[in-house]
């Protein structure tokens, strides 16, 4: 029973009936598809973690320009998206620091970067040399987040609620 992406068809059904009927989507429907999409752990967490790892090697690499604005500003948006999910998969919808403090500061320092590498001109500034010293390690704090999620072992519905118990003394 093994295959390479962990995609069922009828998953993908439900997801495209719910993106696709905007009334589905005012009812409360974002969390349902927030946690679909990332129930889909293998194949979300391995692109998130390839578009990082293209980010990286584009910062190092590539010259300043479009090949190297592209993969940042794509970095940025697939950051800003994980962030984004996880907040609205989550039962309680707020950002943490502690949860999503590196993505955070990671889409704000890729932000910077595009606007301070994005042309030519810009190649020698002060600001992009710092930014090329940053936005790698920035990156790798934020991939390593990713790769922990990827190899944690997914919970059991009823683990959330024991947990929650245990938190507060009940059943003791």
């Amino acid at each position: 029973k093994s295959s390479v992406l962990p995609v069922r068809p009828a998953c993908v059904c439900r997801l495209w009936r719910s993106w696709t009927n905007p009334s589905h989507l005012a009812m409360g429907a974002v969390p349902e598809l927030a946690r679909a999409i990332l129930d889909q752990r293998v194949p979300y967490l391995v692109g998130q973690i390839v578009v990082k790892a293209i980010t990286i090697m584009a910062v190092f690499l590539v010259p300043q320009g479009p090949g190297h604005t592209v993969p940042v500003l794509a970095c940025a948006t697939a950051a800003a998206a994980d962030v984004a999910l996880r907040v609205a998969a989550s039962r309680r919808p707020r950002l943490s620091p502690g949860k999503h403090g590196a993505d955070l500061l990671l889409v704000c320092l890729l932000l910077a970067d595009a606007a301070a590498c994005g042309g030519e001109a810009s190649a020698g500034g002060k600001a992009c040399r710092a930014l090329r010293m940053v936005v790698p390690f920035a990156t790798l704090v934020s991939l390593g987040g990713n790769a922990m999620r990827l190899t944690a072992r997914q919970r059991a519905p009823g683990d959330a609620v024991e947990q929650d118990c245990e938190a507060v003394g009940v059943g003791e």
